[in-house]
């Protein structure tokens, strides 16, 4: 097996330095991926598990690990010491390290980590605390990735690619269209440009049309039918298309993010139309495509910063509840539209 030779001085990278010396064949012995990227993150396990694939034989040396509150993270470390069962390597995958207590064990298994065992490490957030262990030594062993949310033109740019690994052309204005229609986390994007991909059938271009024709042509709701019922004022077919959207698999806390860049960005329009600023360098500003911004601008019933502000409020309350408490998110949307449509 090919050893890595890697610099003394080191940050932590993001995971997609790995792509290369993974096509390679080259394994570290321990992975510690964490970040708020989820789709990234188990993208990433499943390329370190095929790169270990050739070195396993026996199902027995493939654990995959969802840690739950109260498990104890040395059961795992003593099962990634314990010798393969015939395999020249043996995989270890540990999800949700977050919720363990116990942490601070695994600095005594990187100080001498088994050459036989690939362990891989997945924290479902940022890590702040650096200088802490075990994150000192996981950085200074240059076992530490992170998988940082894209945002902006760095996502567009991962959704065009996207569309080409598919064989299919995508702008980067109707890629941001796409954002805005189904939010930032690219396992959603990546299921709604599968369903572009079907919808335009023979065609090789993902237009702004197909973007918005598709939701017309299907019984399935999405986040800008709710805004557009909104903007109209409707509050009983609103309420119903809140109620599809989650009946599609989509939690409530999916539609106060949606709705609040939306409102966000009608109060910022306002604003811009107060300065004489062009709609076109206007969008920009507000990091929105131009049809977003434009049909932002076209949501009349909220065109005033009262309706506004009251929209906020209760996006935020909703937002707060959901955090302290175990309503159930249908009884939360139906709140949260009553509220949004108070007087």
């Amino acid at each position: 097996m090919k050893n890595l030779k890697m610099s003394d001085s080191y940050k932590i990278p993001h995971v997609n330095i790995l792509d290369k010396e993974l096509s390679e064949g080259k394994l570290r012995s321990v992975y510690f991926i964490c970040g708020e990227d989820t789709h990234t993150i188990n993208e990433t396990i499943t390329k370190i598990e095929n790169a270990c694939n050739p070195y396993i034989a026996s199902d027995f040396d493939k654990e995959k690990i969802s840690a739950e509150k109260g498990q104890l993270l040395i059961t795992t470390l003593d099962l990634a010491s314990a010798f393969p069962f015939g395999s020249e390597k043996k995989l270890i995958i540990l999800k949700n390290f977050e919720k363990l207590n116990d942490k601070k064990h695994l600095k005594e298994y990187l100080d001498s980590p088994p050459e036989f065992t690939v362990l891989v490490i997945a924290n479902y957030g940022n890590i702040k605390a650096f200088k802490s262990e075990p994150f000192a030594t996981l950085k200074k062993s240059k076992y530490f990735f992170e998988a940082k949310k894209l945002k902006g033109r760095e996502l567009s740019g991962w959704l065009v690619n996207e569309a080409v690994k598919l064989g299919y052309k995508l702008t980067a204005e109707n890629a941001h269209a796409i954002i805005d229609f189904v939010g930032d986390e690219k396992s959603m994007l990546s299921m709604h440009l599968q369903k572009y991909i079907n919808y335009i059938k023979d065609e090789k271009e993902i237009t702004l049309d197909a973007i918005q024709n598709l939701s017309s042509r299907t019984k399935e709701y999405t986040i800008f039918d709710l805004q557009n019922e909104l903007a109209k004022g409707n509050k009983a077919k609103a309420l119903d298309i809140s109620f599809n959207i989650i009946d599609g698999g989509s939690e409530i806390v999916y539609i106060i993010v949606m709705l609040t860049k939306y409102f966000s960005t009608i109060l910022q329009s306002l604003e811009h139309t107060k300065n004489r600023i062009s709609d076109a360098e206007a969008a920009k500003l507000s990091d929105a495509s131009y049809y977003y911004y434009i049909n932002c601008k076209k949501a009349k019933y909220f065109l005033n910063e009262v309706k506004l502000a009251n929209a906020l409020r209760a996006l935020l309350k909703a937002d707060l509840t959901k955090k302290t408490s175990a309503v159930e998110d249908k009884a939360l949307a139906a709140n949260l539209i009553a509220e949004i449509f108070q007087k």
